[in-house]
């Protein structure tokens, strides 16, 4: 029995957007950052854990994922979109030196949402 590359691509069942931040000017001609689409590819969504903390007298609740796609030019900048839900890449892993597939590891911050560019 020969060893497989790579993870079963039957785990890579959510569709996903990366999006990533482009210099645009607003009407008044200054120049601002807005999430714009870069690629869709299939993941793999799994939550890792949860924290809920008192920030300044508020909650705040961050939720922790890991994110499994095939080999893309993914960079900690970008801002994975899945089902209208925002994760921030925390850091980006090779497992295995291989370049098969790459972990993200995420966060999905329920009280600070990301201003995306209305394209289309």
């Amino acid at each position: 029995m020969s060893l497989v590359k790579g993870i079963n691509p039957g785990r890579l069942k959510h569709r996903v957007t990366i999006m990533r931040y482009q210099e645009t000017e607003d009407e008044l001609g200054n120049t601002v950052y807005e999430l714009a689409p870069l690629k869709t590819c299939w993941a793999e969504l799994r939550p890792v854990r949860g924290k809920e903390q008192l920030e300044y007298y508020k909650s705040v609740n961050d939720l922790m994922y890991k994110v499994t796609i095939r080999r893309t030019d993914v960079t900690e900048k970008d801002v994975i979109l899945f089902r209208g839900r925002q994760f921030q890449i925390n850091y980006i892993t090779n497992p295995l030196e291989d370049n098969y597939y790459l972990e993200l590891m995420c966060t999905e911050s329920k009280d600070h949402a990301v201003k995306e560019a209305d394209h289309g």
